[in-house]
């Protein structure tokens, strides 16, 4: 703790940076849960989300191609 700084900016400091931690976590787990669907490591995704952030691996996550038999894929949607 600092002497020079009130006790309330240790609390504030500290939660704040636990919601910046718990927002990392919770979107790592999205991208991880994405891979697997895409029949990719879900531990691998979620640590690389986790330690680079989230946005390069999500852009990767997005680009991969989705399975044959993936209902959500693409041309396997039904036309109207």
């Amino acid at each position: 703790m600092n002497p020079l700084l009130p006790a309330t900016y240790d609390l504030a400091y500290s939660l704040v940076l636990g919601g910046l931690v718990l927002v990392n976590v919770l979107v790592s787990l999205l991208v991880a849960m994405a891979a697997k669907r895409k029949d990719r490591a879900f531990g691998s995704f979620f640590w690389l989300s986790f330690a680079m952030g989230f946005l390069i691996p999500a852009l990767v996550v997005a680009a991969l191609p989705f399975r044959e038999d993936d209902p959500d894929r693409p041309s396997n949607k039904s036309r109207l």
